[in-house]
């Protein structure tokens, strides 16, 4: 019998060295798009480097997944199969937007750069969910989006102290002046890794909150002191940064989590009577603690619930309202007004912000971005808080795409909802994308996205290894 050949244990899982080579490299790779997407608002504050560098990511991340199609050599059904669906789920999208630019003659630009802010999640989470995955690499890409987090989490908490005692505060005041989306404060400051931008407290407290969650639960080598600790200090940069809405998204995806479990009657149960008793103690200590009482403000007023012109949803919906006033055929209720022409990320204002380096490029220019802002300064609503901002994702890719876009959108998050969601926390940080779609655009915003994408695609690796080690067992 001949000798066993020495590298024989190289072999497990992959055919040969090289192959086990390409997906190390192909593991890297992900986790290097993610940090370019992560990292580049802090790295062009602080270095004065270009802004143009807050694009790499979309370039980092479209390498990566052409890398990790081309490697990945998987036999496994489910997993291919999963990959085919989100590959022809984003080519949808892609021919969502060509088709609504052809109808409305918005430049090409327009739709890759319509495509990248609302595909990138999908084409990362595709990345991630091709390659095959040893469970070194998979504690590997957990240490590495831990470790991003925690930064994310210090550098809010010590901004606040910096930006206090003055030290901060020539660097936040000529960022924040930069930013024309309402009124700013000292809490704006508070932005973790991505200091400085419009909305960077909420997105930096959305992601800590998000990785505490998934720390707490799922990253049990580390003491419960620890994860505990994580979510004490989420909790305390939500009240350093005053980013009220991450609360009430919160508490609104997680109402929406126990009520999808209605066919688990004790499951079901069990989430009212969390979701109640945490409800009650929320208003108790709004009225009884001095670090909560500025949310005592959501138990008394009632301009959103106002019908006149100057009520909450009235502001909220004028946006809506212009879309349709600016309809001219029957196609525009398929294909809307084309791609980064309405109410979302790129026709809200980062066609104006880059308008020096698009329009050389052919882009084209929102139809009523005048219009729609004139009415925002002009609202005392609008401009006290982004919960009532005309500007929201949800309308945007209705208003830049129709129904159809809007369809085709929905497919993909169906598809991750449906193949990759496989426990409460995925589903969880899948609501509050749906319900941030809502307030503003964050739902566009990489930073936040790209994070909400990583911690999925590690659950769904998780749980499938999981799997096979019960099935080894069994």
């Amino acid at each position: 019998m001949p000798p066993l050949p020495q590298n024989m244990d190289l072999a497990i899982g992959t055919t040969t060295v090289t192959k086990k080579k390409r997906i190390i490299k192909s593991s890297f790779l992900i986790f290097f798009a993610f940090a370019t997407a992560f990292y580049s608002r802090i790295f062009c504050t602080l270095t004065r480097a270009p802004s143009v560098l807050n694009f790499l990511h979309f370039a980092t991340v479209g390498f990566a997944v052409v890398v990790a199609l081309v490697s990945s050599r998987s036999r496994d059904r489910k997993q291919i199969a999963i990959v085919r669906a989100l590959l022809i789920g984003i080519l949808t999208l892609f021919g969502s937007m060509l088709v609504s630019a052809l109808v409305n003659n918005a430049g090409l630009v327009n739709v890759i750069f319509n495509f990248l802010i609302l595909g990138e999640p999908f084409i990362f989470l595709l990345a991630m969910v091709a390659i095959p995955v040893s469970s070194a690499t998979l504690q590997q890409w957990k240490k590495w989006f831990v470790i991003s987090a925690c930064i994310n989490l210090v550098l809010a908490i010590a901004q606040k102290f910096l930006l206090s005692a003055g030290l901060l505060a020539a660097v936040a005041d000529s960022s924040l002046r930069s930013v024309d989306r309402g009124q700013q404060d000292a809490t704006d400051g508070v932005q973790g890794v991505f200091f400085m931008t419009g909305a960077g407290a909420y997105v930096s407290a959305a992601v800590s909150v998000s990785f505490a969650l998934y720390i707490f639960f799922y990253v049990k080598s580390l003491p419960l002191w620890l994860r505990l600790l994580g979510l004490v200090g989420a909790v305390y940069q939500i009240l350093l940064s005053d980013t009220k809405q991450v609360v009430l998204t919160s508490v609104l995806a997680w109402m929406l989590l126990g009520l999808s479990q209605t066919q688990n009657v004790k499951k079901f149960l069990m989430y009212a009577t969390c979701i109640i008793l945490a409800l009650a103690t929320f208003v108790w200590a709004a009225y009884n603690l001095e670090a909560f009482e500025v949310y005592k403000y959501w138990f008394s007023r009632s301009d959103v619930y106002e019908t006149s012109d100057t009520g909450g949803l009235a502001v909220k919906m004028q946006g809506i309202h212009m879309v349709l006033a600016h309809w001219r055929s029957p196609l525009n209720w398929l294909f809307g007004l084309g791609p980064g022409h309405t109410l979302g990320r790129l026709g809200g204002w980062s066609i104006k912000e880059y308008w020096s380096l698009l329009s050389p490029l052919g882009a084209t220019d929102p139809p009523f971005y005048d219009e729609i802002w004139k009415f925002i300064r002009g609202n005392w609503i609008a401009m006290t808080t982004t919960l009532y901002v005309p500007l929201f994702s949800w309308a945007g890719i209705w208003g830049d795409l129709g129904w159809f876009g809007l369809g085709t959108y929905l497919y993909l998050g169906f598809i991750v909802w449906r193949n990759l969601c496989l426990d409460d926390l995925s589903r969880f940080l899948v609501l509050t994308v749906a319900v941030y779609g809502f307030f503003l655009t964050q739902m566009e915003e990489p930073g936040f996205m790209l994070s909400i994408a990583a911690l999925i695609g590690l659950r769904w690796h998780e749980k499938r290894q999981l799997s096979q080690m019960t099935r080894k067992i069994i």
